[in-house]
């Protein structure tokens, strides 16, 4: 067992943690005796922050491309559950191989004050806050590259952090070590602490337009911009409109103009009435004419009895003028 510093409170060794809550510090004069580069430990918690998120964002946007996790497990949402799983393992990894860097270098006596600790304290909280909030706000599927998957989010999350961030989870990782830092009162850790927000300053630079860029892309892909898309081969943008529309498409001009009647016969009553009218309307027009071509030969002084009379279909019947007086 090992005594806490705050109080009589004892922690079990074996639990994860407990060495931040009773840390050991070995005092080293100020100079370059503060920074032992020659440890291991030091050089593996530098690599191992680097291929974090080299490692995610490879098996991500592999994912957006090949779909790779998907056909494995047989689903978008599983793969992204097992890709956080993975992800929250190699980050407390490296979170424990920071702490071992932190015990294997120099503290600075210097930073023993307790205006040091409550600053920390506050730093180890409010980056905490940051991750756990933004984690909350995001769900699994959000926080873990899901949208690589193809679960897209709905709409922005504007809610805090994100309100008071524009990346608070990164934010919130840098402050953690920070204060993790300070609290083992050790310059090298603050060294470390800003390498991480190095990295993930890098890291933004891909992760973000890669994001933008999957929005945008099913943003292009909505239902109004791909109707021209979903057309057969033969099929042309302006008939699919028309088919989708219920509008009846125009005739073809092979079918000429008996063809036109027909597909438009039948459509309303109104146009059977008014083809009717039309009709009739021309028929009486001829035999108005017809009957007065007949008048005007008459009276020419023509044989009546010789010109045979005509029939028509005209509501009026043509005049016969006797010259037997």
């Amino acid at each position: 067992m090992s005594k806490s510093p705050f109080g009589s409170l004892t922690i079990p060794s074996w639990l994860p943690g407990q060495d931040l809550l009773n840390p050991q510090y070995k005092y080293a004069s100020a100079g370059p005796a503060l920074f032992e580069f020659d440890k291991l430990s030091l050089w593996a918690f530098v690599a191992m922050t680097a291929f974090n998120p080299i490692f995610w964002n490879t098996v991500a946007r592999n994912e957006y491309r090949n779909k790779t996790i998907n056909k494995i497990v047989g689903s978008p949402l599983v793969g992204t559950y097992f890709l956080a799983l993975t992800i929250f393992s190699i980050s407390a990894f490296r979170d424990h191989l920071f702490l071992n860097a932190l015990k294997n270098q120099p503290s600075l006596i210097e930073l023993d004050q307790p205006l040091v600790k409550l600053v920390a304290i506050i730093l180890f909280a409010s980056g905490q806050t940051f991750v756990i909030t933004s984690m909350w706000a995001l769900g699994v599927t959000g926080t873990y590259l899901g949208d690589y998957f193809g679960i897209l989010m709905s709409h922005r999350v504007t809610s805090f952090p994100f309100n008071v961030l524009s990346d608070p989870m990164y934010v919130g990782s840098a402050l953690t070590h920070l204060g993790t830092a300070l609290w083992y009162q050790s310059p090298t850790g603050i060294l470390l602490a800003g390498w991480i927000w190095l990295v993930y300053s890098v890291a933004l630079k891909y992760e973000g337009p890669f994001t933008d860029k999957i929005y945008s892309a099913k943003a292009a892909k909505s239902p109004s911009t791909t109707k021209k898309s979903n057309t057969s081969d033969g099929e042309t943008y302006a008939s699919a409109t028309a088919t989708s529309s219920s509008i009846p498409a125009t005739p073809s001009r092979r079918s000429g103009r008996i063809a036109s009647r027909k597909s438009l016969a039948g459509t309303s009553d109104i146009d059977s009435s008014d083809a009717e009218t039309k009709s009739s309307t021309t028929t009486g027009r001829k035999s108005r004419s017809s009957a007065l071509t007949q008048e005007l030969h008459n009276a020419a002084g023509s044989d009546a009895k010789g010109t045979p009379a005509r029939s028509t279909r005209s509501r009026s019947k043509p005049r016969v003028v006797d010259d037997s007086d």
